[in-house]
């Protein structure tokens, strides 16, 4: 990591954080009012706000997928779709690398490994250099990554990363 300045004298096409957020709340070990709805539903409007984007403005999602539920989960709490809409949503084909919002272009952690978020860090900056190879989407100019939505820990993070140069 180093700043835009630094970033443009270098040989590959530099990727810059235009928001992160961190929050807490919702645990599986606390009661709760509604249980399909994660801290990540409280971070969303802060972090699209700081970054100045909206859900429709990200061109390719990372999202943390321990479990399957937990995709489903933040494409409602991220804004993509209406609650209760994500399983409709994602079976559209809206996920898929030529859908409207490509998700976990890499597999995700139930394909490709479980590094606790960081590989999909790594990912949405490979797309967004366009150096994904067969993975890659189409001209991405915003990507989100997404850390634990909030279940178990109660702790959720998010990135919009934006491709510079």
């Amino acid at each position: 990591m180093t700043s835009a300045e630094r970033a443009r004298d270098l040989r590959r096409v530099p990727v810059l954080i235009r928001g992160a957020a961190w929050g807490s709340g919702l645990t599986l070990y606390a009661p709760q009012d509604d249980p399909t709805r994660t801290s990540a539903a409280d971070l969303a409007p802060r972090l699209f706000a700081q970054a100045g984007v909206e859900p429709a403005d990200i061109d390719v999602a990372e999202l943390y997928d321990c479990f399957t539920y937990s995709v489903i989960v933040q494409l409602e709490d991220y804004g993509f779709c209406a609650k209760g809409e994500g399983g409709a949503y994602a079976a559209s084909g809206a996920l898929e690398r030529g859908g409207e919002l490509p998700v976990n272009t890499h597999g995700g952690f139930l394909s490709e490994g479980y590094v606790h978020g960081l590989n999909h860090v790594c990912e949405a900056v490979s797309q967004l250099r366009g150096d994904a190879g067969e993975r890659q989407v189409p001209g991405p100019e915003i990507a989100l990554s997404t850390g634990q939505p909030g279940y178990v820990a109660g702790n959720t993070s998010a990135l919009v990363l934006r491709r510079g140069g």
